[in-house]
């Protein structure tokens, strides 16, 4: 997602305001971090992880340092970061899942793009049948997901879930053709999941175990990765009216 001027004036204005303060939210931040998310723990063995540590205190101020310098670089907070992410990323090996950020269309590159269209073109008019197998898939690994679909004929290869199959494909399509601007391109189908159908983003996984099975080898380790980050951005706009 990308900060409007009037967002990240208010970004720097609330920054303002707790600076002064940053070792106390650092340690606190952590220490709700530790309870919320106790596998977190593993990454500070050698840590007093007791309330209001010296070392959770220390922690907490280079976290929030480190937040302050993304703040003071706001239009370029990947260089700012740099080096922060590498750390851990390569050296500390923390898993992502621990940075619960918004996978937005910015994390995909020029030749991401360009494979996500290649591959797509490479349907050639399955997209309906591709749609019905994803769909099947999920109603099968997700059966939660069935109660979206109380008068559908959820049996493999019905008329329905090949017309919803189609459906998905066509958005999907829509989604490629407006990859600089997801949000808008997605916006109507955002709001119909939010707010009627109250859909959760379950359909990715299943779409691209379709995808590898019918594209094989063409479904190189670059396009997985590439189709990975286009499907989390799409899931992430779908869901932003949740918030």
């Amino acid at each position: 997602m990308t900060l409007t001027q009037a967002e990240k004036a208010a970004v720097v204005t609330v920054w303002a305001k707790v600076a002064t303060q940053a070792d106390a939210i650092g340690a606190e931040s952590l220490e709700r971090l530790f309870l919320s998310y106790p596998q977190t723990k593993t990454y500070f063995p050698h840590f007093d992880l007791s309330q209001g540590s010296a070392q959770l205190r220390g922690h907490g101020s280079k976290v929030m340092s480190a937040i302050g310098e993304a703040v003071k670089n706001i239009d370029d907070i990947r260089r700012a970061l740099a080096k922060l992410s590498e750390l851990h990323a390569y050296i500390l090996r923390v898993d992502p899942v621990n940075f619960k950020g918004q996978p937005a269309a910015t994390m995909l590159t020029a030749e991401d793009k360009k494979l996500i269209q290649q591959i797509w073109g490479k349907l050639g008019g399955a997209e309906e049948e591709i749609g019905a197998d994803a769909l099947y898939r999920m109603f099968h690994s997700y059966p939660p997901t069935k109660t979206y679909f109380p008068h559908f004929d959820l049996s493999q290869g019905s008329d329905q879930i090949r017309g919803h199959g189609k459906k998905v494909m066509t958005a999907l399509g829509g989604a490629i053709k407006n990859m600089d601007n997801l949000s808008q391109a997605l916006s109507e189908l955002s709001n119909l999941h939010a707010y009627n159908l109250r859909v959760d983003p379950f359909l990715s996984q299943c779409l691209q175990v379709t995808l590898a099975t019918r594209l094989g080898k063409e479904y190189s380790p670059e396009v997985h990765s590439a189709v990975d980050k286009f499907m989390s951005a799409v899931a992430s706009v779908l869901a932003e009216k949740y918030r």
